[in-house]
């Protein structure tokens, strides 16, 4: 990382032999041998105690030694004697890179105060500015790193990026090919500009962009929403080379999850590199200061999302918040997304739960709000989703800090979490050394799932759009979680049985429809069998899902509340675990419904599973029955006994926390009755 220097000679006032020394000092700092700069500079410290240049570039030493408490005190001593622009904006720096945001602004604006700057000073306070949520300022400093220098490729690139986020999207792509002008070859604003135009729905173009950066991890993402399976062998086997070398830069979490190559351990790589690159300052910074009473009567448990509307997330999670015991439980929700007016504020506002909006907080401030309210647990329940702010949970504003469903995997920094919340399918005892958090497994399953669902009587299949008569299969999934062995067992299933149907979720691209209706008939199969059915609200969708005879899950990633969906509706469903926790959840499913022998070991079982139930009428309505009769009573919907469940799990947390003993790693395993 590049510092600022002092313009002209150093002021000394001392010997020729400290002057001496001091060059060789600085020689040895600008050559990268930091040790013996350390040992010279305080040689010269020594003799000179009123060198500011000499404070100042140990500091600096000390700031690429990533020893940033130091190299503050060091850069201050230094700006105790002299106010230089280089020594503040260095102080800057050392002061973001320990999450101390505000104090960094002060430094560059004092640098900046001194007289004009380099542009990258500007771009370097909009960053800091954007991050403490003054997006006015940040887009003037923009402006500003521009103005000095039309040519700084990264101040469009920052200022794009802003633009985006304020929805100016005409704007922001206009600012990021003018990066991408001055520096074509990015893969940095490569990936920027992919994003943003995946964002866009312009999946070609993205593709394009990603192909261009050679960001093989989005490019295998992008084509498999596209339903585009061509070449994908040879670009998973390059996004795997990016995730597993030491030499390349981060790559995404999610979107690798469609991987078929994927393990568990180049996962958790992939989660480490992303929180570094993501929350870096975060992570590097002290943690908050906590006020928690350790006796407190009532556990207080903090919920972290921004998804607390009408989302898939409140979806499952609701009941049990609606459920929580609030004799021995103190339950507050914090939401940095958006407040909405939709049919589950009117829930939340009648939780047994404290609502806090911290939407508008920085990292910083949401992590000291979180501590000063006490909570002992704090749930996260984003992981690396669309959205999310890990930098409040790298601050460790709470003791105990979970991970639980929103992400299936590992967030690969310990500091991040300290326990993940899963059972002995998608998380058993023999996979913790995959996970950077120690691992809680719930009795059952770990997915929670809403009683108060409503399920109400299902439309005719013409209204549905299916025909009147022929088994459906479904498979409501997202595109990405599709693949060519996959998608050809089920052709299988449609040749085995005529006038069956495969009904799927209208993917938002008609070209991923063109795809899939293209793939089915190269093997002989007319495609109107493939039914695309709209987006709906969950009760109509819920309703209209009973309509399925049999739902197929998807692998390696499979099927979440997609999964539950179909099981809460009375609709059996095939599955066959993979190595991953995502993989592994339609296992889950079944077993907690009690039908363990829908599970599959491979890809032909699970092919003549779903053969022989699709031949079976008879078996498949007993399923069905099964199903319908236990809803309420099955483990997996029975949601006040999965409340006290999940309440045992974080007083046993609570409990270990409390007790003094160092067991972290060891898995925290709940027995089924407690």
């Amino acid at each position: 990382m590049s510092f600022h220097q002092s313009g002209g000679k150093a002021r000394l006032r001392t010997s020729t032999d400290t002057q001496a020394l001091f060059n060789v000092a600085l020689a040895s700092l600008q050559s990268g041998d930091l040790s013996k700069a350390q040992a010279h500079f305080l040689e010269v410290i020594a003799k000179a105690p009123g060198n500011s240049d000499a404070l100042h570039l140990l500091g600096v030493t000390k700031y690429l030694q990533k020893d940033y408490v130091d190299a503050q005190r060091w850069i201050s001593k230094a700006l105790a004697i002299r106010k230089v622009p280089s020594y503040l904006i260095n102080l800057g720096l050392t002061l973001a890179a320990q999450a101390q945001d505000g104090a960094a602004v002060d430094a560059y604006q004092k640098a900046i105060a001194l007289g004009p700057q380099e542009a990258r000073v500007y771009n370097n306070l909009g960053n800091l500015l954007k991050k403490l949520k003054d997006f006015l300022g940040a887009e003037s400093n923009y402006r500003q790193a521009i103005e000095t220098n039309a040519s700084y490729a990264l101040a469009h690139k920052n200022l794009a990026m802003l633009l985006q986020d304020a929805g100016r999207i005409d704007e922001a792509e206009i600012s990021l090919k003018r990066a991408l002008q001055f520096n074509p070859d990015s893969a940095d604003f490569l990936l920027a500009y992919g994003d943003m135009l995946e964002r866009l729905h312009r999946l070609a173009q993205a593709e394009d962009a990603y192909r261009q950066g050679r960001h093989w991890d989005s490019l295998q993402y992008i084509k498999r929403q596209r339903a585009d399976w061509d070449q994908l062998d040879e670009i998973d086997a390059a996004a795997m080379l990016q995730v597993t070398s030491a030499h390349t830069g981060t790559v995404s979490t999610w979107s690798l999850l469609g991987m078929p190559g994927l393990t568990p351990q180049a996962h958790r790589l992939a989660g480490k590199r992303f929180a570094l690159s993501r929350w870096g300052a975060e992570l590097a910074a002290p943690e908050t200061v906590r006020r928690v009473d350790a006796d407190c009567a009532r556990l207080r448990i903090g919920y972290l999302s921004s998804d607390f509307y009408d989302h898939a997330t409140m979806h499952l999670l609701a009941g049990v918040l609606e459920l929580h015991d609030p004799a021995r439980f103190d339950i507050h929700l914090y939401s940095y997304g958006p407040v909405r007016n939709d049919a589950f504020t009117g829930r939340i506002a009648h939780m047994p739960a404290v609502f806090h909006d911290i939407s508008a907080c920085t990292n910083d401030a949401a992590a000291r709000q979180i501590a000063d309210d006490g909570i002992h647990l704090l749930v996260d329940l984003k992981g690396y989703t669309t959205g999310a702010r890990l930098g409040i949970t790298a601050l460790r504003p709470a003791p105990v800090i979970v991970s639980w469903l929103g992400y299936p995997g590992s967030l690969g920094h310990p500091r991040l979490a300290d326990y993940i919340i899963g059972d002995a399918v998608v998380t058993p005892v023999s996979a913790a050394p995959h996970y950077s958090e120690t691992l809680a497994l719930l009795p059952n399953c770990y997915q929670p799932n809403d009683h108060r669902r409503a399920c109400g009587a299902p439309p005719s299949r013409v209204a549905a759009g299916l025909p009147e008569q022929g088994l459906v299969f479904c498979s409501f999934n997202q595109t990405f979680k599709f693949n060519e062995e996959m998608f050809a067992i089920w052709c299988r299933l449609l040749q085995a049985i005529e006038q069956s149907v495969l009904w799927l979720l209208k993917p938002p691209l008609d070209e991923a429809v063109e795809n899939l209706r293209r793939f089915v008939a190269a093997r002989g199969i007319d495609s109107a069998r493939l039914v695309f059915a709209d987006r709906l609200p969950q009760t109509e969708h819920l309703a209209r899902l009973q309509l399925a005879d049999l739902a197929l899950d998807t692998f390696p990633c499979g099927s979440h509340t997609t999964g539950s969906d179909a099981l809460w509706a009375g609709v059996p469903m095939v599955t066959r675990p993979g190595m991953l926790f995502a993989g592994r959840v339609g296992a889950s499913l079944v077993r907690a419904v009690g039908l363990e022998e829908l599970v599959a070991e491979d890809d032909e079982a699970y092919f003549q599973l779903a053969l022989s139930l699709a031949r079976d009428p008879v078996r498949l309505a007993g399923m069905r029955a099964r199903l319908i009769a236990q809803r309420l009573s099955c483990p997996l919907f029975d949601t006040r006994k999965f409340t006290r469940d999940l309440e045992r799990l974080y007083s046993a947390m609570w409990l270990r926390e409390t007790s003094g003993e160092n067991r972290h790693g060891q898995p925290l395993v709940l027995d089924v009755e407690g």
